[in-house]
């Protein structure tokens, strides 16, 4: 049996306390195999709204902080395919590493604080959000959108979300 590639998680200002890294790796995990990618590993920086505005601005022209940021590691980012294979195998080939995805704290807690719920919930919906993006799903389009929250919807239940 092949082992899953690692969850790196980097916290720059240090963890915070209401956020369990063994809950953040879990919800990976989980949001990876139910997209088809169940071997690999996702790198995540939890960080503050500074260093996702400077994040932003190099990489997407916008400057302005956001919630979640996402580069995916995959040759083909269309998910054009059923998300496995025959078999259960991954539907393409990829690294280990399937991606980076770097967050806001700040707006986190934000948004959590704008729905009523806590930080782990919020940063749990962005991890599925940020894991479809990886996974080559995009919102460019309201049919594209539509699909990718279809999507998030369904891997939520799998952490105690939803459903």
């Amino acid at each position: 049996m092949t082992r899953a590639a690692p969850i790196p998680l980097s916290w720059p200002r240090g963890r915070s306390p209401d956020l369990d890294p063994r809950v953040i790796r879990r919800a990976l995990r989980s949001f990876l195999a139910g997209l088809g990618f169940a071997r690999h590993g996702v790198s995540l920086l939890l960080a503050d709204d500074a260093a996702l505005a400077a994040l932003n601005s190099r990489y997407r022209g916008r400057d302005t902080p956001t919630d979640i940021l996402s580069w995916s590691y995959r040759d083909d980012p269309a998910p054009d395919a059923p998300r496995t294979a025959a078999g259960g195998a991954p539907r393409a080939a990829a690294p280990p590493l399937l991606g980076e995805l770097a967050v806001s704290l700040e707006r986190v807690r934000a948004q959590a604080a704008e729905h009523g719920w806590d930080a782990q919930t919020e940063l749990l919906r962005l991890l599925a959000h940020g894991c479809a993006h990886l996974a080559g799903y995009d919102h460019q389009t309201r049919a594209a959108d539509r699909v990718m929250r279809d999507l998030e919807i369904e891997l939520l239940p799998g952490v105690g979300l939803g459903g």
